[in-house]
């Protein structure tokens, strides 16, 4: 697989996790389709104002890959978002609740009176009903955020999502039947998309990761190349 939008760039500089909100930026998703949110005129003002304001700080700061600062997560607690964004859109899912006690993290083993004990024990997961699948009538819409950005500059963009790995610590602590294998098959299912497909980006430099860069990491899903996917290329199921 080739990669262009780095090249010759010995150390290319991006950053990593979330960017702060605007104080203006008060509006969220919560659960819905981003074409419904972006009926709203007042939804769609201000994702597209924090778009525009996020990418410009990043050119101003001489970074190499821009990113959508995540801006169309939620501002709920302690960046929850980060994880229950696919989860509020997948079948097989419903509910809120807290992990009980005999989960096998050790999320929920924190002091009381720690910041994590109170992140942890105010967080709510939902509870596997059903086989976990990509719900077509609210998709994640990962490929549309990206053009978003990328229309906001010439760089190249590099967006990234939450694994399949990571959200089954909250998830497989609530049924016996709960397979990490459905997980993973979504996200990856998202990443082979041909809108996602089609999309272009930038590869991290050989020098900045010592990963292979013939195929992106499943754990860390990110569009990173310059010139279309080849579906052959990811990993199998």
């Amino acid at each position: 697989m080739a990669f262009t939008a780095t090249n010759n760039v010995p150390l290319a500089a991006t950053t990593t996790g979330s960017w702060p909100r605007p104080a203006w930026y008060t509006e969220s998703l919560w659960g819905r389709p981003l074409d419904t949110a972006m009926l709203d005129p007042i939804y769609r003002e201000q994702f597209g104002d924090a778009l525009a304001l996020v990418v410009s700080e990043q050119e101003r700061a001489g970074l190499d890959l821009v990113t959508c600062g995540d801006y169309f997560l939620d501002a709920d607690l302690a960046g929850r978002s980060w994880h229950h964004y696919p989860l509020q859109r997948w079948r097989g899912l419903a509910y809120d609740e807290l992990q009980p006690e005999g989960t096998r993290s050790e999320l929920l083993k924190y002091p009381p009176g720690t910041l994590l004990n109170e992140i942890y024990t105010s967080w709510r997961w939902p509870i596997v009903t059903g086989k976990i699948e990509h719900n077509p009538r609210n998709p994640l819409e990962y490929a549309k955020i990206y053009r978003m950005t990328q229309a906001r500059t010439r760089k190249p963009v590099k967006f990234g999502t939450v694994s399949g790995q990571v959200m089954a610590l909250f998830l497989d602590s609530h049924t016996r039947e709960y397979r990490i294998e459905d997980n993973k098959r979504q996200m990856i299912g998202t990443w082979r998309r041909p809108s996602i497909a089609s999309c272009e980006n930038s590869s991290p430099p050989a020098a900045a990761s010592s990963r292979s860069r013939s195929q992106p990491s499943i754990s860390s899903p990110a569009i990173t190349r310059r010139r279309p996917i080849r579906l052959t290329s990811l990993p199998k199921l």
